[in-house]
């Protein structure tokens, strides 16, 4: 699409044409700065909401949130097996603490990212959200999201727990089998980049989403989609360590300054990270079927 100078249309935070990375950046930029409320502020008080139950949950687990006391794994000549124990069970518990976290952070995290999948369309097109317009239909996503998730979960598992199963029987032959499960575990996660996506801009089940995002990607470019996807996970692994040391030196690495970094880089990894993953769902999607679809569901 045009306007009158022969320039390409532009409603909102990109232009109506096919999208380049600069494109995709700057557009993540201008969703976010349109629409703080959604995209910063809901992400930062979920991810600090999903932080606190997961800190109470681990007390209740563990009795105490965990810390590892070994700078170094305690493998010197000599060393106490009592020691070496304790530094197992440590980093046990740590492991436990983590999964944990992990867990509930993904969970309610779905809610902010299903936010993000509902404004970033619409900002395509000029329209603004507000925080309560976009929660509405980001929750009644949620059970279609948990669905996709764990179906995701599972095809992504499944080689793996295949690859481990063979190993156990075959013994080191079958480690090699890794070098086949290792790529298949790399396409499917990059082929399923959308499903999410899909779920809350289309109104899509779990099954018919992760086809539907397989769809999307090969359309237009199964390594567009896988280095994008990698340049942003680079960049927020970038990001997060930069704020991690920045917070470690100021407090002095204590475990509330390392969950106040990761709650601020969680929170901008859903604003901003999402945003981008959403734009490129919305580029290939324009690419392969045209902006009208969009258009409709935008307004």
């Amino acid at each position: 699409m045009t306007d009158i100078h022969g320039e390409p249309l532009r409603l909102g935070i990109v232009p109506l044409r096919p999208l380049v990375l600069s494109d995709l950046v700057t557009g993540a930029w201008q969703a976010v700065r349109r629409n703080p409320g959604p995209l910063l502020l809901l992400p930062l008080a979920v991810i600090a909401v999903a932080q606190a139950l997961a800190w109470l949950l681990i007390v209740l687990v563990l009795g105490e949130y965990p810390e590892l006391t070994f700078a170094t794994p305690p493998v010197e000549p000599g060393t106490d097996p009592a020691v070496l124990d304790r530094f197992w069970e440590e980093l046990r518990l740590l492991g436990i603490a983590g999964g944990l976290q992990l867990v509930v952070i993904a969970l309610l995290g779905m809610v902010a990212t299903a936010v993000v999948n509902v404004v970033v369309p619409r900002a395509v097109f000029g329209h603004t959200t507000s925080t309560g317009e976009a929660v509405r239909p980001a929750l009644a996503a949620v059970p279609r999201l948990l669905g996709t998730t764990a179906l995701t979960a599972l095809l992504l598992g499944l080689p793996f727990a295949v690859v481990a199963a063979l190993v156990l029987v075959l013994g080191p032959v079958g480690v090699l089998l890794v070098l086949v499960a290792g790529p298949l575990m790399l396409y499917l996660s990059i082929a399923l980049t959308f499903a999410q996506a899909v779920v809350v801009v289309e109104d899509a089940s779990p099954v018919a989403a992760l086809r539907r995002s397989r769809e999307l990607v090969h359309a237009v470019g199964w390594w567009r989609a896988l280095g994008v996807s990698m340049l942003v996970s680079l960049f927020f692994s970038f990001v997060t360590l930069i704020v991690q040391t920045l917070f470690e030196q100021v407090s002095g690495g204590g475990v509330l300054a390392a969950l106040l970094a990761s709650t601020l880089v969680g929170a901008v990894n859903i604003g901003f990270g999402a945003s981008v993953l959403c734009l490129l769902y919305v580029d290939h999607r324009a690419r392969w079927e045209g902006i009208e679809g969009l258009w409709n569901k935008a307004g």
